[in-house]
């Protein structure tokens, strides 16, 4: 329940670990609107519904990304590998060009996907959530594929309220 007021927490530090713990995967995001793509490493991505399936993305409210999700009405979701790190080195620091020296092909809308990614999910979005410095997409999957396969990345954080 949304109280319309600022939360204040309690023993911010103890709970900065605390939900550093909660474990996510890395993903790359991919957008496109018109003739503008981006693409963001992200670790908000979680699975929401079985019928229709569905995943949760969470972007920044500064991310450029955000705003070709929301023009186009679409994303998709590049499930990163555990054994090989050169997409997450890419995407930590990606160049101006940011599929530059990377291998995709065209998928929903003409949105990028990451072709040494285990899978993707291509998504459009049904529902958009402002939640503090992030916005929720909730995207409908309404197509995908494994890739490479093998194991996804997964990690944890020390401190939760940072990246």
């Amino acid at each position: 329940m949304y109280r319309g007021e600022e939360n204040v927490v309690k023993n911010k530090k103890q709970v900065g670990k605390a939900l550093g713990r909660v474990a996510s995967g890395l993903f790359v995001v991919t957008a496109k609107c018109e003739d503008k793509e981006d693409a963001v490493l992200a670790s908000w991505v979680n699975q929401c519904s079985f019928d229709p399936p569905a995943v949760t993305i969470a972007l920044g409210v500064m991310r450029a990304a955000r705003l070709l999700v929301e023009g186009s009405g679409a994303f998709i979701v590049n499930v990163l590998p555990k054994d090989d790190m050169t997409l997450l080195k890419h995407f930590s620091r990606p160049p101006e060009d940011i599929f530059k020296g990377v291998k995709t092909r065209k998928g929903l809308e003409g949105i990028r996907i990451l072709s040494d990614a285990v899978s993707y999910l291509e998504c459009e979005v049904v529902q958009a959530i402002q939640s503090g410095d992030h916005v929720l997409y909730v995207g409908e999957i309404v197509g995908g594929k494994t890739l490479k396969g093998g194991d996804p990345y997964t990690h944890v954080r020390d401190n939760g309220f940072n990246y």
